[in-house]
């Protein structure tokens, strides 16, 4: 069994959900926060919450709901492959959640035979005192103590199998019915004694004569009437038997009558379905159309982010200065984008030099005192030569600076170039882009079309449906429908089968005439083994009857005296005869009870052994168990014994935990595989026991769920990483 989730309104928990998982469970919250009201709540909701105690320590006084709520509580659990709800609720003040009811989870369908009184032995198992005894572990209660429901099912484990049987029950039965007969001198037996023997010793002879008589005589009838008892008996046997035979047959008719009735109306109302090959063919498809459907959706979403991309880029390639410009136009600009050449240095030099000749010449003119016209025309020759050289230089640097500015303007323009014909491609890209995604779109909305109606078309001749979804909804109906019917057919048949051979062990020609209304009480065993002895019994008293009848006739008649006599010895006889009895039977019982403890003892002790070794490094070796489970350990290459009461605390819990270990493994049911809660119990530990108690529980926990409540960080930090474990926080 596994606890997967609660909510508890109980004690100082208000609502509070509590959520676990298969294997080990560390639970970690500081002290007074909930660790022990938690565990408390999981045992009441398994077992209830007895009404009957009183005072301040009773769980329904200690648990109440401090915000005054109603205590409540809920709890989802998987058992034998199954998933269950137990709900626990209080309707009545003075009945703290006695309202209970156990579901399958998530339905509203009620379990059947789990009531609020034996849920937590269907679940678990055991009883409440053994489940506390052994599973239920805490701090303040590591000690294992003695108990007649552990002790039965101890019994039950080495014996028959039967736990209605307790040892300390029955012994203290049978030594107050001792007592009773025979105490000292006290009791009926010396009661009688004291009168016999005030009675004349000179009639012993005749009177013991006629206490045997009437004593013979008391068998004989006895087993006279006892045998007559168990011929009817026998008879009643036979009738009964057959009475039981009828009953059975008369219920399994009607059985199979409501079950085939069920099968036919179910097939009535469910019309026309479809053959099993036919509906896992149209479950196939329909999943097929919802990949189909999954596949459309995502190229829709893909063909949006095409689009999107697309809007993009051409809103990009639109907002550059270039666009719609092509390529090869922008190619003919930047080639066309040219600045004049200059004329090159030698006209401003050769301006320069007849500037110079001008000057020397009008120079010389002065000097030789030429005519004055040419001394004009030297001078205007030289002006004329001055202002050209200095135009020419001006033509020059215009015409430099104009290529400096034509090269500018063409790298600007070549970057432009470059940045927009990307721009430009990427708009065309995207369109390609748009146009295929929006093209699969369209072949794939047109399939899904396709396949659809003939989907729907194919399903009408069962069930109409107006899209995908009302069409999965009508498919789940039929296979419910179907499996519904099938189930009918099978139990119909079932029951008819039955029927046919409780019809076949009947005898023929038999009636109902006379036919027992109870069983009868003795068992058949029983009958066969005393009729033998009942009736050679009969026939020694009868024997023995008659040899007295002579002895008295010889002796004359009795007297009043006689036959008081006769009847004290009678009585007397009766209850020594009991006393002996009983006293052998309190012998048996012990030795019996020797007998077990020699069975069970030594393999609890060895399993505790292992578990107490394990825990302490090896520091001991041995475990020794008492009658009344009173523990000894025995230290590792030490012969001598060390009662429980001389080892530390933490020694002493860590025994204590060790036994209520192997008390789980021996006596807890394995097919239910009964959680073990821990609340706080390894506080003492030290961190290297610590850590081997961790890592035996850590093992356990693969077979069974643990739930380790704790107050300390120590387990969570040793535990981190580990697989198989939940770390939890309240």
């Amino acid at each position: 069994m596994q606890i997967r989730h609660m909510t508890a309104t109980f004690g100082r928990l208000e609502q509070a959900e509590l959520t676990l998982q298969p294997g080990l469970n560390v639970i970690y919250a500081p002290n007074e926060s909930g660790k022990s009201t938690w565990s408390r709540f999981i045992r009441n909701m398994l077992y209830g919450l007895s009404t009957h105690d009183r005072g301040l320590s009773a769980d329904k006084n200690r648990y109440a709901p401090w915000s005054g709520a109603a205590m409540r509580g809920r709890m989802e659990l998987t058992a034998d492959g199954a998933d269950y709800t137990l709900l626990r609720e209080t309707q009545r003040a003075n009945a703290p959640m006695g309202a209970f009811s156990c579901t399958y989870t998530g339905t509203a369908t009620p379990v059947p035979g789990i009531t609020r009184e034996n849920a937590g032995e269907q679940f678990l198992g055991v009883s409440r005192e053994v489940f506390e005894r052994s599973a239920f572990i805490g701090q303040a209660a590591l000690a294992v103590e003695q108990s007649s429901e552990l002790e039965r099912r101890i019994a039950a484990l080495i014996t028959t199998g039967e736990e209605d049987t307790s040892y300390s029950d029955t012994y203290d039965r049978l030594k107050k019915q001792l007592n009773r007969r025979k105490h000292n001198k006290t009791g009926q037996i010396p009661a009688l004694e004291r009168e016999i023997a005030g009675l004349d010793d000179t009639l012993a002879q005749l009177e013991e004569l006629q206490a045997q008589h009437r004593s013979a005589g008391q068998q004989v009838k006895l087993s006279e009437t006892h045998l007559q008892e168990l011929q009817a008996q026998q008879e009643q046997w036979a009738h009964w038997e057959l009475a039981e035979k009828r009953q059975q047959y008369r219920e399994a008719v009607r059985t199979a009558e409501k079950a085939q009735d069920r099968a036919d109306t179910m097939a009535e109302l469910a019309g026309t379905l479809p053959d099993d090959g036919t509906l896992a063919r149209l479950e196939s498809r329909h999943t097929a159309l919802l990949r189909g459907e999954q596949e459309l959706n995502r190229a829709q979403r893909d063909a949006e982010e095409v689009s999107a991309g697309k809007a993009a880029a051409d809103d990009a390639y639109r907002a550059h200065p270039l666009y719609p410009a092509d390529e090869a136009g922008l190619q003919d600009r930047l080639r066309n984008m040219t600045a004049p050449e200059p004329s090159g240095p030698l006209p401003f030099r050769l301006s320069i030099i007849a500037a110079v000749c001008a000057a020397a010449a009008a120079v010389l003119s002065l000097i030789l005192r030429w005519t004055p016209w040419i001394t004009a025309v030297t001078a205007c020759l030289c002006f004329l030569c001055t202002v050209l050289a200095i135009r020419q230089r001006r033509t020059h640097s215009r015409i430099l600076r104009q290529q400096e500015e034509m090269a500018q303007a063409r790298d600007a323009f070549s970057r432009q170039i470059k940045a927009y014909l990307p721009l430009r491609q990427a708009a065309a890209d995207t369109s390609d882009a748009e146009a295929k995604a929006k093209g699969l779109c369209d072949v794939l909305r047109q399939r899904q079309q396709e396949d659809l109606r003939s989907f729907l078309s194919e399903l009408s001749v069962f069930r109409s449906a107006a899209d995908l979804s009302a069409a999965g909804q009508a498919l789940n109906e039929l296979r419910r429908q179907r499996d519904a019917l099938a189930e009918a057919r099978q139990t119909a048949q079932n029951e008819a089968l039955r029927r046919d051979l409780l019809a076949q062990s009947l005898p023929s020609g038999s009636s109902d005439a006379g036919e027992p209304a109870q069983r009868p009480t003795m068992s058949r065993a029983q009958l066969q083994a005393l009729l033998p002895q009942v009736t050679s019994n009969l026939h020694a008293t009868r024997s023995r009857l008659d040899t007295l009848t002579g002895q008295i006739r010889s002796l004359g008649d009795p007297d009043d005296l006689l036959s008081r006599r006769a009847q004290k010895t009678e009585q007397l006889t009766g209850l020594q005869a009991e006393y002996d009895a009983i006293a052998m039977a309190m012998d048996a019982l012990n030795t019996a009870h020797l007998t077990l403890q020699n069975r069970f003892s030594p393999a609890l002790g060895a399993r505790a052994a292992e578990i107490f070794s394990a825990i302490t490094g090896g520091r001991y070796q041995g475990v020794l168990l008492s009658r009344d489970f009173s523990l000894s350990a025995e230290p590792t290459g030490d012969a001598s014994q060390r009662s429980i009461q001389l080892l530390s605390q933490g020694a002493a819990d860590q025994l204590y935990l060790s036994v209520r270990l192997a008390i789980c493994d021996m006596v807890l049911p394995r097919d239910k595989a009964v959680p073990l809660i821990l609340d706080d119990a390894l506080v003492s530990f030290d961190d290297e026991r610590l850590h081997a108690a961790l890592d035996y529980l850590l093992r356990e926990s693969e077979t069974r769920q643990i739930l380790l409540f704790t107050c300390q960080t120590r387990e969570q930090t040793y535990l981190a990483g580990r697989e198989n474990v939940s770390l939890l926080t309240l």
